[in-house]
């Protein structure tokens, strides 16, 4: 059942060694920005002893540049699960996925709906998924065309990728190289805003919803069900104010309250 973030105790506060984090929605503000409050929050949480990762459905070279921006020391999983690394300027983990399903997919919806689906420019840089808006045909309608790939609605952009592929699964096969495989499931507490953050949060016990207005109730609903914690502040006022409350209670377990 959700619960307030102010029941993250001083226990579990201390227990944390890796954040893991989406980016759009969960870090930038309304106006699609990373604010300089956040990136001091990731900073401290750093600085604290707390690893920092981003898992997210952008590029894998976006992505890269914004971890180095951030200074974090946790790995980057891209295209909601596709790509991965370590670390910053690391090399890529063989996760065993293919782009054949999603392209494959696109091509049909495109021959089945030619004048919905519209590709963004960025699908040149990535390697597993395909993301593309649908103007006109609903997304249900989509996907019981659908064979060997998925769609996902992130809220921001449709994402096409092979069934089997989600952001949960590739951080739960990365702890393994983490920490010397010392890490475990109970040791990460994640945070994500949407749908395509489903998997994150139901692999991983310790997980935190951030309030992001943009999405649908129903999306907001069931996120709800299978979320342990909640932000009070929406979008990356909200990670700041858990990520705050979790350093604070880490230090000044009397803070808890």
């Amino acid at each position: 059942m959700i619960t307030s973030y102010r029941e993250i105790t001083p226990e579990l506060a201390r227990r944390i060694r890796l954040v893991m984090t989406d980016v759009d929605g969960t870090l930038t503000d309304a106006s699609d920005s990373i604010s300089s409050v956040v990136s001091e929050t990731v900073r401290r949480l750093e600085d604290s002893g707390v690893m920092v990762g981003l898992v997210s459905g952008r590029t894998l070279p976006g992505l890269e540049s914004l971890a180095s921006d951030l200074g974090i020391s946790g790995p980057i999983i891209a295209e909601n699960g596709g790509v991965a690394k370590l670390k910053v300027n690391g090399n890529l983990i063989a996760m065993g996925y293919s782009r054949k399903p999603a392209l494959e997919a696109l091509e049909k919806l495109r021959m089945m709906f030619p004048d919905a689906i519209k590709e963004r420019e960025d699908n040149r840089y990535r390697m597993v998924d395909v993301v593309l808006w649908s103007h006109g045909v609903d997304v249900n309608e989509l996907r019981r065309h659908l064979d060997d790939a998925e769609l996902v609605d992130s809220g921001y952009i449709l994402h096409l990728v092979q069934k089997g592929v989600s952001k949960g699964r590739t951080l739960n096969m990365l702890l393994r190289h983490i920490a010397d495989g010392q890490l475990s499931p109970a040791d990460v507490v994640v945070f994500g805003d949407s749908l395509t953050d489903l998997s994150l949060f139901e692999m991983f016990p310790h997980s935190v919803l951030i309030i992001n207005p943009r999405h649908a109730s129903e999306h907001m609903e069931r996120l709800h069900n299978v979320c342990r914690y909640v932000s009070e502040l929406s979008l990356g006022a909200g990670f700041t104010q858990v990520a705050s409350h979790i350093m604070d209670v880490r230090i000044n377990p009397e803070e808890k309250k």
